[in-house]
């Protein structure tokens, strides 16, 4: 089972991430125009608040709703002026007009990549809240949040893995062999993935707990939050 909900923006071809810059622009553009409104005392939360949620489609639409920029736009909005809102907005544009150029493009994977991931752990942490559900889906869920991490902090790296062999297992056996991480770190991530194997036969779910379930998502994301500066 593999989670991966945003990866896709990644697989697009230029010209559709050059389409989310050009509405970008225009956001700015728009956003800009008020301003100058606004100093004129014609603009009120109406307008603001129109250019606010077609920011929040697009930041949606590349990101996710759980990303950085989502975030800071859901902020901007809780200003209490009109003046303060439309300033913190086009300070969101700004940063993603920014971000979606050339050369910021790699920033903007980044926050893409871990927005991913964070969403993936949010998903096993509502299956552990969630009655009926058996601990071996939360395992699956929660493996899914390390295997991609462990994808991209290789590709960050140059690191290559075929594709046929891409597991938790390959990835941490890579990424030591290139000096990255150390054995222990290996041995530790590689139970998960023993776990994993537990959670996927049937035959050996009585080896997967609440408890299992509940250390192996606590570990995954503090992996997660201790190694985050690989991938900016």
């Amino acid at each position: 089972m593999r989670v991966c909900p945003g990866k896709k923006l990644f697989l697009m071809p230029g010209d559709i991430i050059k389409k989310f810059s050009e509405r970008a622009e225009a956001l700015l553009k728009d956003a800009k125009s008020i301003e100058e409104r606004c100093e004129l005392g014609g603009v009120g939360f109406p307008e603001v608040h129109e250019v606010a949620s077609r920011a929040r489609m697009l930041i949606h639409a590349m990101s996710g709703p759980e990303s950085a920029y989502a975030e800071s736009l859901s902020d901007a909005m809780k200003q209490e002026s009109c003046k303060a809102q439309f300033g913190a907005l086009e300070g969101v544009l700004r940063a993603l007009c920014r971000d979606l150029s050339d050369r910021n493009l790699v920033t903007f994977r980044h926050e893409v990549e871990m927005a991913v991931i964070y969403k993936i752990l949010s998903q096993a942490k509502r299956l552990i809240r969630a009655k009926g559900t058996h601990p071996s889906a939360v395992v699956i869920v929660a493996c899914s949040a390390a295997e991609e991490f462990l994808r991209n902090w290789c590709e960050e790296k140059g690191i290559e893995v075929p594709e046929r062999q891409k597991s938790i297992a390959k990835f941490t056996q890579a990424l030591r062999a290139n000096g990255q991480i150390n054995l222990p770190v290996e041995q530790r991530v590689n139970s998960w993935e023993d776990c994993r194997n537990d959670a996927v036969r049937g035959a050996s779910w009585e080896n997967i707990t609440q408890e299992t379930a509940n250390r192996l998502v606590r570990e995954v994301e503090e992996f997660v939050m201790e190694n985050r500066e690989v991938l900016g």
